[in-house]
């Protein structure tokens, strides 16, 4: 008798999922894996011939909503009207000698900016801590809304007239086949569906991304 396929995780050798998957879902702050999301700043502890600097304290940004430690160190989440910064520090962190680690991968150019508004921060000037292209917009808020709300239909069983009806809230849900087929409602409900999948399976990535 064939043995069924063995089903091959993504992760082998490594981690997968964007948020940490050690970490309960809640009404707390996600922590992202910072190799996914620049709008992480890395700290780690200068050489020793760095010893006149002082420690980078994000505390000192303003209100921290988030704090979690584990073995790999702490994350604090600190945040202002622009976002929430999430800053990682190493788990032998003595609050002396902050380094500011910045991996030259793709999303480099927003690290760098991430990193200079800290700084910048911690001296005293009026900065937002993330640049724009990791601050979502009211609208980008609300399609964001809405596409999970699609999703949420969809994966309950729920097709195009169930997406219109809950979702969009619109009167065509209960027009008949031959109408319903070609209505803008129809067609706007189908891209909801199509774009909420995308957006569930991995595209989210590309908001942590600023892309």
């Amino acid at each position: 008798m064939p043995k069924p396929p063995l089903s091959v995780s993504l992760g082998d050798g490594g981690c997968a999922f964007a948020h940490d998957p050690n970490l309960p879902v809640g009404p707390a702050p996600i922590a992202w894996l910072p190799e996914l999301s620049p709008g992480t700043l890395i700290l780690e502890t200068a050489p020793g011939g760095f010893d006149h600097l002082t420690s980078l304290d994000p505390e000192q940004l303003g209100s921290v909503v988030g704090d979690h430690t584990d073995d790999e160190g702490r994350e604090l989440v600190v945040i202002d009207d622009s976002g929430e910064l999430h800053v990682r520090l190493p788990a032998d962190q003595t609050r002396t000698r902050s380094a500011i680690l910045l991996p030259p991968d793709i999303s480099f150019e927003l690290r760098l900016d991430v990193a200079l508004r800290f700084v910048r921060r911690l001296r005293g000037q009026r900065v937002k801590l993330l640049p724009a292209a990791l601050r979502l917009t009211s609208f980008q808020k609300q399609r964001l809304i809405q596409l999970l709300h699609a999703f949420d239909v969809h994966d309950a069983g729920g097709g195009p007239r169930e997406v219109a009806a809950e979702v969009l809230a619109s009167d065509h849900a209960q027009l008949p086949s031959v109408e319903w087929k070609d209505s803008h409602a129809r067609r706007k409900a189908n891209r909801l569906i199509h774009d909420s999948i995308a957006l569930v399976e991995r595209g989210y990535l590309k908001l942590l991304r600023g892309l």
